[in-house]
């Protein structure tokens, strides 16, 4: 049997990527996509005052005037802007999709976008 050890690393994650675990119905193994999982997890886990679960940091570090965030989170998200000092900035942000942002600066600025 392969140790898990053996298999490649996948850097870039989605919610249609499977996961291997045990049903506990019938005991038997079966895969399971991560975007059942978070709705699991998400439905039945309560953060005190932030729900890291359903945040996303984006970080921009090379200066840009459009910023594309593929972020994951099955939503449209509020969106905060900071440069690299960690002042608010402000850009047009577009909702291509409920897990694909697009902002629009006014400047190549890099900096992070915490979306929630």
């Amino acid at each position: 049997m392969a140790r898990i050890s053996t298999y490649g690393i996948d850097s870039t994650p989605s919610v249609d990527d499977k996961l291997i675990g045990t049903d506990s119905e019938t005991g038997q193994t079966k895969n399971y996509s991560m975007g059942t999982v978070r709705t699991i997890v998400t439905s039945t886990i309560n953060v005190p005052g932030q729900d890291e679960i359903n945040s996303y940091i984006h970080e921009q570090n090379s200066p840009s005037a459009v910023w594309t965030i593929n972020h994951n989170l099955t939503k449209y998200p509020a969106v905060v802007l900071v440069d690299n000092d960690d002042d608010v900035i402000y850009g047009e942000v577009n909702y291509e999709s409920n897990n694909t942002i697009v902002i629009t600066l006014s400047a190549a600025i890099s900096g992070k976008a915490f979306l929630n």
